[in-house]
C-alpha cells in the first residue's frame, strides 16, 4: 500500500511538472510579438548571408553590429593576445624601447623565440600588416606566409606586407631574433559600406519597412541610385586646408588643368591634408575629388577609403556616404608628387520614400516587418546581394 502511494505521488509530480513546463514553454512563445525588432534582424541578416565566421564562440549583440559596421582597421596590444601558458616570452611595462601603447609591451629573450598571437577578424579582405616591434630579421608569419622584417634597436613600426585574409580566427606569428620585442600590431583594410538604417541600428525597437528599404539600398550598394538633391558643393582644397611643409601651393597646368585658380601637391615627402566641410541635413552624400595620382587614400570622418586616378588631374569618386547634418572632415592623404585641387559633396535625395523606391520595397514606411515575413525577406536579400564594396 505504502508503495503505491508513493507511486501516485511520483507520478503526481511528473505531471505537474510536464504541466509547468508546459506552460512556460506557451508564455516563452507568447512573448515573441508578431513584429521583429532591430536586434532580431541584425542576427538573421549576418547569419543568411553567411558572415557569422566573423563571429567569436559566444557572440553578443556588438559582435554583429561589427560585421555590419564595415569598420576594418584592427590594433591588437601583443601583450593581451600573446599565449600566455606556452610561449618563451615575458610582459614589460617600462619604457626601456621607446615609447609604448597599451599596459606594456611582449620581451624576448637572449636567444630566437617565438610568440603566438590569436585575433579575431569580423570581416575579411587584403589588409595590410603593420607591426610596433624591435630587432632585426623578425620572422612574421601571417596567412600562410612568412616575411621578414627589421625595426632596429629599438620599438618601431614598421609595415610587413599586404594579405588576403578571411573573417574569422586568424593565427598571427613571429618569431624574434635575441632580445626582440613586440608593442602591437595593426590589421588594416578600407572601410566597406556600413549596412544599418539611417539613424542606426536601435536593437529594441521594432523594425519597420522604412528601415528594410534603408538597410537593403546600404547592402546592395543601391544610393547612387538615388536622386541627386540640387546642385553639388564645389570647393578648391588650397582654400580650407591647413597646408603641412611638405604641401605646396601650385598654378601648372600642364598635368591636367586645374578647376581652381591654385591647387595642392606634395613634395618626396608626401602630404596628409585636412579638408573641413559642412552638410546643411542629413542624407547621403557623394564624395569627389579632382586629383593628381593612380591611387588616393582619403578618410572620411575615420571612414578610410581609396579612389583610382590618374597620372594628371582628374576626378577620384571616394564614394557615398551617410552624413548627418554639420561639420565633417575629409583627410587626402597624398602620396610623393600627388595633388589635389577641389572637392565635390553632392547630395542625395534620402526621403524615406526615396529609399522604398529604389529598393522596391512595398508599402508604408512606418509598418512594422511581420514575423511571418522573416524567412521570404532574408532570401531575397540574399538572392539580390552581388559583392560588399
Amino acid at each position: 500500500m505504502k508503495n503505491r502511494r508513493l507511486l501516485i505521488l511520483v507520478i503526481s509530480l511528473c505531471l505537474i511538472l510536464d504541466i509547468s513546463c508546459s506552460i512556460a514553454a506557451d508564455k516563452k512563445n507568447a512573448k515573441k510579438s508578431a513584429f521583429i525588432t532591430h536586434g532580431e534582424f541584425v542576427t538573421d541578416l549576418v547569419t543568411a548571408m553567411g558572415w557569422d565566421a566573423g563571429l567569436p564562440l559566444k557572440p553578443r549583440e556588438k559582435d554583429y553590429l561589427a560585421i555590419l559596421s564595415g569598420k576594418r582597421f584592427f590594433k591588437f596590444e601583443a601583450e593581451k593576445y600573446y599565449a600566455a601558458q606556452t610561449d618563451n616570452v615575458s610582459v614589460r611595462n617600462y619604457a626601456l624601447l621607446g615609447p609604448f601603447s597599451g599596459s606594456g609591451w611582449v620581451s624576448g629573450i637572449a636567444s630566437p623565440t617565438t610568440a603566438h598571437f590569436k585575433v579575431l577578424l569580423p570581416i575579411g579582405g587584403i589588409y595590410s600588416l603593420t607591426v610596433a616591434a624591435k630587432g632585426d630579421g623578425q620572422k612574421w608569419q601571417v596567412g600562410g606566409k612568412e616575411f621578414t622584417v627589421s625595426t632596429g634597436s629599438k620599438i618601431a613600426e614598421a609595415k610587413v606586407a599586404d594579405i588576403s585574409l578571411n573573417a574569422g580566427f586568424q593565427e598571427i606569428n613571429v618569431v624574434l631574433p635575441p632580445d626582440g620585442a613586440v608593442d602591437y600590431f595593426i590589421l588594416d583594410a578600407p572601410t566597406l559600406r556600413a549596412i544599418a538604417p539611417i539613424d542606426g541600428w536601435e536593437t529594441k525597437s521594432v523594425f519597420n519597412h522604412g528601415d528594410l528599404a534603408e538597410v537593403t539600398v546600404a547592402l546592395l550598394g543601391l544610393e547612387s541610385n538615388l536622386p541627386d538633391d540640387g546642385k553639388p558643393i564645389v570647393f578648391p582644397v588650397a582654400d580650407v586646408a591647413e597646408l603641412p611643409v611638405s604641401a605646396k601651393i601650385t598654378t601648372v597646368d600642364y598635368l591636367g588643368k586645374p578647376l581652381a585658380p591654385k591647387w595642392v601637391r606634395a613634395d618626396y615627402r608626401g602630404a596628409q591634408l585636412e579638408v573641413p566641410f559642412t552638410v546643411d541635413k542629413d542624407g547621403a552624400y557623394r564624395i569627389r575629388i579632382r586629383a593628381l595620382g593612380d591611387t588616393i587614400s582619403a578618410e572620411v570622418d575615420s571612414d578610410k577609403v581609396k579612389g583610382n586616378g590618374k597620372p594628371y588631374l582628374e576626378w577620384v569618386d571616394l564614394g557615398l556616404f551617410r552624413l548627418d547634418q554639420g561639420s565633417h572632415k575629409l583627410l587626402i592623404n597624398l602620396k610623393t608628387n600627388q595633388g589635389v585641387d577641389v572637392a565635390e559633396i553632392a547630395g542625395k535625395k534620402s526621403s524615406p520614400a526615396e529609399y522604398m523606391a529604389v529598393s522596391a520595397i512595398k508599402g508604408e514606411p512606418d509598418a512594422p516587418v511581420k514575423r511571418t515575413d522573416l524567412d521570404k525577406i532574408l532570401a531575397s536579400l540574399v538572392d539580390r546581394f552581388k559583392e560588399r564594396k
